[in-house]
Parts: structure tokens; sequence; C-alpha cells
């Protein structure tokens, strides 16, 4: 019926899976649905303070209104050339030596570095490569991941503060982080004059504190590397068992250069539709970004496709969990089926969902960056980098699974990832 009741531990939970219910609690009646102050507080944690992912209310409406210019396409397409230069950067100094010597490589993190390195360089100018230390230290910032773990952070106020020695040698690693990211930000307030920003902190820093320069500067690291390399993990190595599909996105690329000269372009990204169709149905199959909690502040009627209303009283913690929506048979044919030509318009696969949706479109159906006014800022930009990265590589290269590829689930901390993408390499055309 789209709605059920659970319970973890001491706390209710009721999880919705209904479009019309999402629609209701992610836009039309958002405001009465913050999430969960313990998430916040965790996020918070993560990026050293608070930006997009660690506040609500009227000052999370405030940081989005002043960001939302920043991924803006206009603003995007200024960095087309950085997700280029970045991708061969790393097919010269990874994939290449792959070639050349057959050890395999596991390509999950070789994405966390391409990943990682394409956002230093577009956030702030900082190039993660040429700075070991920094790129340690963030490294070691991130939480290890253990369902004990998980249950004290999100069960206990306060959990992260605890003097356990992982937790302490953590803290540690934050604060090199913040002493590193505190002085290029200094760096630039004090080289600051009236000219064109080169990345997006200095779009930031006139409009925002210090400190908030460093929340939404370690925000938009953390999300921006974190989702697009799980993404890519997921994308490589479930084409391995797909090879018409890795054809036909050769074949796009070909077109696509024949008529661009390179992918160096806004304009060359937008059409790769079958590339981009294939993003779509990896995040539909494997949600990276899985769920989200929210409470309610008011008592509420929840409406349902059905027509009915779902009461649901003050204080109660809301489960939405994309994955349950992505998979469900009574919106999609052949749900658990990897059909990328469901995502191109017009297809016998597309219209096949769209009579069960009863001629809907997949929104709210598919929300792989949520909905509303928490939904990811950066997702345009996520979407062209992913699109390029996988064009550019799949031109170049085969690539085989070994026996050690997993490609179940894992939680990361933050989003689900792949839990190991060994593959050796070879290229294309090669004997």
């Amino acid at each position: 019926m789209g709605v059920i009741h659970l319970r973890e531990f001491l706390a209710h939970f009721v999880l919705f899976s209904d479009p019309v219910a999402l629609q209701h609690i992610l836009v039309s009646n958002g405001t009465n649905y913050p999430r969960k102050q313990i998430m916040m507080d965790y996020f918070g944690d993560l990026t050293l303070g608070g930006g997009l992912l660690g506040v609500d209310g009227k000052l999370h409406d405030s940081y989005r209104k002043m960001m939302n210019p920043l991924f803006a396409v206009s603003k995007i397409k200024s960095f087309v050339d950085v997700f280029n230069s970045q991708t061969r950067l790393y097919c010269e100094n990874y994939l290449e030596p792959a070639c050349d010597t057959k050890v395999p490589i596991n390509l999950a993190n070789m994405f966390t570095k391409l990943a990682l390195s394409i956002v230093g360089l577009t956030l702030l100018g900082f190039d993660f490569d040429k700075s070991p230390v920094a790129l340690e230290a963030y490294e070691q910032s991130m939480m290890e991941v253990s369902p004990l773990t998980l249950i004290g952070v999100f069960t206990i106020p306060g959990f992260l503060s605890f003097p356990f020695p992982s937790f302490v040698q953590r803290r540690k690693a934050q604060d090199r982080l913040r002493k590193i990211f505190m002085q290029i930000i200094h760096d630039k307030l004090a080289a600051f004059v009236s000219k064109e920003p080169k990345d997006l902190l200095d779009m930031i820093l006139p409009h925002a504190t210090t400190q908030e320069a460093l929340s939404h500067t370690m925000t938009f690291i953390l999300a921006g590397h974190d989702t697009s390399s799980n993404t890519l993990g997921f994308v490589f190595g479930t084409l391995t068992s797909y090879p018409d599909t890795i054809a036909a996105i050769r074949a796009e690329y070909q077109k696509v250069i024949a008529h661009y000269g390179s992918l160096n372009s806004w304009d060359a990204i937008a059409e790769l539709e079958h590339t981009h169709a294939v993003i779509q149905q990896t995040l539909r199959l494997n949600a990276v970004a899985f769920s989200t909690i929210q409470r309610t502040t008011l008592d509420d009627r929840v409406p349902m496709s059905d027509g009915s209303k779902q009461f649901i009283p003050k204080d109660t913690n809301i489960y939405i969990v994309m994955a349950a929506m992505h998979r469900h048979s009574k919106y999609w044919s052949n749900p658990t089926k990897f059909i990328p030509e469901r995502f191109i318009e017009g297809t016998p696969e597309w219209n096949a969902d769209m009579r069960l949706r009863g001629g809907k479109s997949h929104a709210f159906h598919y929300m792989p960056f949520s909905m509303g006014g928490n939904n990811c800022i950066g997702q345009r930009f996520a979407m062209a980098e992913i699109q390029l990265i996988v064009a550019t590589l799949l031109s170049k290269y085969d690539f085989t699974p070994t026996a050690k590829m997993n490609l179940c689930q894992e939680f990361s901390g933050i989003t689900l990832k792949p839990v190991n993408v060994e593959m050796t390499v070879r290229r294309v055309g090669a004997s």
C-alpha cells in the first residue's frame, strides 16, 4: 500500500514508497518534514561545521538561495575542461600502466581519487594529487564504518566525540584538514580583487563567513566526490555483463567526437544520450543516496495514490527509501532488469513504463538525487562529470572483472558503494 510502520530499537518509523505521499512530504508540505536532528549533527561533523547537509529551516534556505546560481549550467560549463583534463590524466597515470603491466586495478579506488581531484580543482583550485598531506588528512578524517559505530552515531547524541582511539585519530585528521582549507580561504581573501572567479570558493567567499566557507567547502568535497565515484564503480562493474551496451556507448562517443572534435564542451556532453541513460539506469538499481530520514513537526494527513490519507502524528520519524521506489513493479516494467532504454524518451521501454504509471513521468518514482528543497544541488555537475568519464574510458579501454569483483552494496558512511571493482584493463583493439 506504499506505507509501512516499523520499529528500530525504541523508535518508531514510517516508511513511505508512494509517489503522491513523497511529493507531499518532500515538496508540497516539505517545511513540516525537516531532516532528523541526529542526521544533521552527523553530517555537520563530517563537514566541519554545517553547510547544506548540517542545517535546516531558514538557514538552509538562505544557503541554498546563495549557492543555487553557482551550480547553474552556465557555471558548470566552465568546469568541463577540468573534467576532461583530469580524466585523461588518470588514463595516463593509472590505466595505461595497468594495460602495460596487466596487473589488476581496483577501479573504485581510482574513481575516488579522480572525483576528489576534480572537485578539489573546481571547488577551490586545489590539486589533491599534488598534496599527499591533504589527501591523507582527508582520508583519515572519514569515519570508519562498522555496525556498532553506526548504531552509536544514530542513537547516541555526541557519540563521535567519545574518546575512542580511532575517534581521537579522526579528530586530529579533521584538525589538519581544517587548517589546510582555512589557509586556502585566508590566502584567497588576502589576494581577493575584483576579477572573474576561477572556482566555486571564489564565488562563495563574498557571501559567507570563513567558517561558512569552510563548511561549504567540506560539504561539496564530501558530496561531490563520494556520489560520483561510487556511481562510477557501479556503472563500470555492471557494464562488464552488457557488451551490447558498451558498444552503443562507444558508437555514440564516436558520433559526438566526429561532430565536436572532443568532449571538452557542455554541448558535446549533452549529446551523450545513451551514456546518460546508462547512468540513470545504474542509479535506479543502485541508488547510492539510498534514503533520507525526516521528522514531522506537526500532525499531518499524508495523501496516497489511492485517494486515501495516512495520519502521521507529530514527531514521527519518516523513512524515504529511494531504492524501494526504484524497483517497484507497479511503476517499472521488468523492475530488476538493467534496461537503459527505459530512460530514452520514445523507446518501447520508455513507453512501457509510462503505461504502468498511467502516462506520468518518472518524477517521484525515480529520485537518485532526492526532490524538493533538500535535493542534491550538484546533480548537473555530477551527471556531466560521470558522462564524460564513462564515455572517455570506454572509448579507450576494455575492462574485465577479476574473481575479486563484488558489486554488493556496502555503506560508505555517506552513500552506498560497491564492495570491490577490481578489473584487468586492455586497450580497445589490443589482442
